[in-house]
């Protein structure tokens, strides 16, 4: 006779999962930082290394496209590159059929410059610019991720696992195909997602931010052994207007950081006690 399954595991899970949101939540920038940020000598180019016109074409994260870039493809044309989009209007498809509509774009763009392209992708967009260098390093001269679990690619919070299988069972199995969106998948993006980094002088640079305030991604996937790891502070969503990770940016796209190794961010000074409450104020006095 077949036992019934426990129902111990959802109960554990319902707690974690609604941790995690809430430290998602809660880790969302307030309206003002990003204010800032806008205000910021970083994001008018200034105090930053500059391009020379380099082309860098933008992958987008899961569930995301390049309507959410033209901050980032602003910046970067200001310190002089030519971002391109990557024409995914919602990143949600198979990566191998993502990957198959993206590889003839960076064919054609590599070719109307007469270069190689660099290639900068946010989470699984740089999942998908190192499957695309792989297999066309060519076309590619540098790629840059931002919190890109690029040696572990499910280190994901348990909701993000869960929504990828609820869209897996509802999109892929219905079109046949088995193992995407897991580690069994053997089409031709998880070979080359698998397969060794391109080698030789001119082989494609290899660039890694992370930040250890990640709530989507484990930070320890994201450091690589086939580049040049950055640590960075900011969320994982938040790293797309934060000043600290596109000074990082601009160095690691201006070839500061070719040789692989790891970049830890310096630690925050801590103000003493009696600093932080001047600066705050004279406490209130009781009332009566």
């Amino acid at each position: 006779m077949s036992s019934r399954p426990s129902a111990a595991r959802p109960v554990r899970d319902v707690p974690r999962a609604v941790v995690q949101l809430g430290g998602a939540i809660a880790r969302v920038r307030p309206p003002w930082a990003h204010a800032a940020f806008l205000r910021s000598d970083v994001f008018a180019g200034r105090g930053v290394p500059h391009g020379n016109g380099e082309p860098v074409v933008l992958l987008p994260a899961a569930v995301a496209g390049d309507w959410i870039m033209p901050v980032l493809s602003g910046w970067l044309r200001r310190i002089g590159y030519r971002p391109y989009p990557s024409t995914i209007s919602m990143h949600i498809d198979c990566s191998d059929r993502t990957l198959t509509r993206v590889l003839p774009h960076l064919d054609r763009i590599a070719q109307a410059e007469g270069r190689p392209l660099m290639l900068l992708g946010h989470s699984r967009g740089g999942l998908l610019a190192r499957a695309a260098t792989v297999t066309r390093p060519e076309l590619v001269s540098r790629v840059v991720t931002l919190a890109s679990p690029l040696s572990e690619p499910f280190a994901v919070t348990n909701l993000t696992l869960n929504a990828a299988a609820s869209l897996a069972r509802r999109r892929f199995e219905r079109a046949g195909l088995e193992g995407c969106l897991t580690t069994a998948c053997a089409c031709p993006f998880g070979s080359a997602f698998n397969s060794p980094w391109p080698t030789g002088p001119d082989a494609p640079r290899l660039v890694s931010l992370f930040t250890r305030t990640d709530e989507v991604v484990g930070w320890h996937a994201c450091l690589t052994r086939d580049g040049h790891n950055v640590e960075v502070r900011g969320t994982h969503t938040g790293l797309l207007a934060a000043r600290n990770a596109y000074v990082a940016l601009a160095s690691a796209l201006d070839g500061a950081y070719d040789r692989p190794g790891v970049t830890w961010a310096e630690p925050r000074a801590v103000l003493p006690k009696q600093v932080r409450r001047r600066r705050r104020g004279p406490r209130p006095a009781p009332s009566q």
